[in-house]
């Protein structure tokens, strides 16, 4: 079996790379890197300098345990004080230092305890240096710099307690016969492989921030480990935990666009072990010949070339799908495509939330079936992360619009719902309808902040996007961008934005203007539809314009270079599709990108029978609320704010999505 299955392997991985060189001269939709776009939208320039300068310091500090005196000892509140907890307050402090876990690695501990908390953080210590490096790129911060470096030296020390460069510290302090969740290990629970990917994308985003080749050659030696030993030797592990996939990917890319880089290094370089490792992975989801299966929660029941809808824990499963389609990009092998397609219109089609958040079921987080999308369900900020990050994908695999438009939903919705307005309480779970919703200082699991940082880090990137000659517009959030386009030069791109007004003008400066084209997206939820595909619609009447390029309205010429949009913001009403059981005679509020709710603070007098549909509404531009335009009933019963500002007010908040 072993033989056929590296035969067969062999053979795909040969087409996939004749299929790349075939496809190498046709344009690609290139993003710009963070850096290219300086974003001035008064809402999410706030939003990144808080991030900068309070939300990256906390992550941080309480990473490094700084917060325990902060942390009441009969707070509840997803916090677990006893986990490592010793009498004397200074070792306390320490033994919640996370950092400490490479510590103990490095000074040659194994297998005698003493790893403080999940198998998973030092997945989330490399994430949360992958978000920094993109903040590093917009904002150079040298005593940033600084301490991140000093995480790196104590990352490369314990690596090199190894002599083959593995490195999972709970592995090593807890299991360590078990590498690889192997010789009756639980690869579901170790991590090994999902902290592994975590590694190299720190080391492909620090290197592109600062031009330092230390974490980089730390992740190169220990991907060229993980090939060697899993697709070089056809030893059948997959990471229980989806991300690798596009780490992996992501480490491919950097070397072929900097052949050169590999001199800097003192460990071997090779590219294309790295894209195969990733197709390994893929590829051997459903085959568990010699291990444990993960079976559906992490995608292991099926091959992916047979998964007809997305199933699973949810933040797995849109990582995963991130990472099939991010190798579809690079192979295009039509049985990824085929796949990443079939689930993305599973998940968008019938299984996502008008926020864009997935993830219905809190027993595994998972996916509930079609249609089922309860007010009150589970929603994991990391899981409308991964939806997000998946989306994005397949607007580089296709040059479709409506991928954008989940990529937005998510972005103006789910993404700064998960902080709040002081930069240091965030959400797990974001229900649609709660009774009593309380943000927490930090989780005994504190996966969400780090997913955070590196998503908000990308933002800039997601904005604008170049393919040949032509400049996609994907999102409208202010900004000024210096891109780069082959044959013409540099052009410059200016943006503001009005979403109480629902203007929008883009400025296009470029050096030769005959030459170029303008794509801006024009959004499914100004046609009546919510999301593509059709779960959710509004009152808003369509304008049917089909003149259209996959979802963008080209602009040529004298047209390209002031352009000049307006949308419509007018508050609407939305409902759900007739086969959501749960949404049956209920309907939300939505302007613009933004979803609405109503929290009782606001509506005291309204909230035993609150009703939202039946009325008028506007939006009240003259009494913002926390920043934000408030959407109020012309009788003055309602009041509704962007569900992105739940929760800042008071403790306990009640609020409401959906209503009668």
């Amino acid at each position: 079996m072993k033989s056929v299955t590296t035969f067969l392997f062999s053979i795909v991985a040969v087409i996939a790379l004749d299929s790349c060189l075939a496809d190498a001269k046709e344009e690609k939709i290139v993003y710009p890197s963070p850096n290219q776009v300086e974003i001035t939208d008064r809402i999410w320039s706030t939003f990144l300098e808080r991030t900068r300068d309070i939300t990256i310091p906390d992550v941080l500090d309480k990473f490094e345990g700084r917060h325990i005196d902060q942390v009441s000892k009969d707070d509840n509140n997803f916090w677990s004080p006893d986990r490592g907890r010793v009498n004397d307050e200074t070792s306390q402090k320490r033994s919640h230092n996370t950092l400490r876990n490479f510590e103990l690695v490095a000074e040659g501990h194994v297998a005698d305890g003493g790893h403080f908390g999940f198998p998973w953080f030092d997945g989330l210590i490399y994430e949360t240096i992958t978000g920094i490096s993109d903040y590093l790129l917009q904002f150079p911060d040298a005593a940033m710099e600084a301490r991140l470096d000093e995480y790196i030296r104590r990352i490369e020390a314990a690596q090199k307690a190894d002599p083959n460069g593995y490195i999972n510290t709970y592995t090593t302090l807890q299991e360590n016969d078990h590498r690889w969740g192997e010789n009756g290990g639980n690869l579901r629970w170790q991590h090994d492989v999902y902290n592994s990917g975590c590694l190299v994308e720190a080391g492909v985003h620090y290197y592109k921030a600062t031009g330092k080749t230390q974490l980089l050659e730390v992740a190169t030696r220990l991907a060229n480990y993980m090939y060697d030993y899993m697709a070089g030797a056809n030893h059948n592990v997959v990471p229980g935990h989806a991300l690798p996939e596009d780490a992996l990917i992501q480490l491919y890319h950097l070397y072929k666009s900097e052949p050169t880089l590999a001199e800097k290094l003192s460990v071997p370089v090779k590219p294309e072990n790295y894209l195969r490792l990733a197709e390994f992975w893929i590829e051997q989801r459903g085959h568990t010949e010699g291990r444990r299966p993960l079976e559906a929660y992490a995608q292991d029941a099926e091959s992916v070339f047979d998964m007809q809808t997305i199933e699973g824990h949810a933040v797995r499963a849109t990582l995963f799908a991130t990472g099939v389609a991010d190798a579809a990009i690079v192979n295009r092998n039509a049985k990824y495509i085929d796949a990443a397609h079939r689930l993305w219109d599973n998940m968008v089609g019938r299984r996502m939330f008008i926020t864009g958040g997935v993830g219905a079921i809190h027993e595994d987080e998972k996916f509930g079936p079609d249609y089922f999308l309860p007010t009150d369900a589970y929603l994991e900020t990391c899981a409308a992360i991964g939806a997000g990050l998946f989306s994005w994908r397949m607007n580089e695999l296709t040059g479709d619009a409506k991928y954008i438009d989940v990529l937005e939903r998510i972005i103006f919705n789910s993404i700064p719902t998960a902080v709040s307005m002081d930069g240091t309480n965030y959400t797990y779970q974001n229900p649609l309808n709660a009774d009593k919703m309380n943000r927490w200082p930090w989780h005994d699991c504190p996966c969400c902040p780090p997913m955070l940082l590196k998503f908000t880090g990308m933002l800039p990137s997601m904005i604008y996007a170049v393919k040949g000659t032509d400049i996609y517009v994907n999102l409208f959030i202010g900004s000024k961008a210096k891109l780069e386009l082959p044959g013409v030069g540099i052009v410059e791109v200016k943006q503001e934005v009005d979403w109480n007004t629902g203007k929008v003008n883009i400025q296009v400066n470029s050096p030769k203007p005959k030459k170029l084209r303008v794509l801006v997206r024009m959004p499914c939820w100004n046609e009546g539809d919510e999301l593509p595909l059709g779960l959710y619609h509004s009152d808003l009447q369509s304008s049917e314009n089909v003149d259209l390029k996959k979802g963008y309205k080209v602009f040529t010429g004298e047209q390209a270079k002031d352009i000049d949009l307006t949308f419509n913001t007018q508050p609407r009403i939305v409902c759900g599709d007739e086969h959501i059981e749960q949404l049956q005679d209920l309907c939300s509020l939505a302007s613009g990108p933004f979803v609405y709710c109503a929290e009782r603070i606001d509506n005291e007098a309204e909230w035993d029978s609150l009703k939202l549909s039946g009325r008028e509404y506007v939006l009240d531009t003259n009494n913002p609320i926390l920043g934000y335009t408030p959407i109020r009933s012309k009788d003055g019963a309602i009041t509704a704010i962007p569900f992105c500002a739940i929760a800042n007010r008071c403790k306990d908040t009640a609020y409401r999505v959906w209503a009668k």
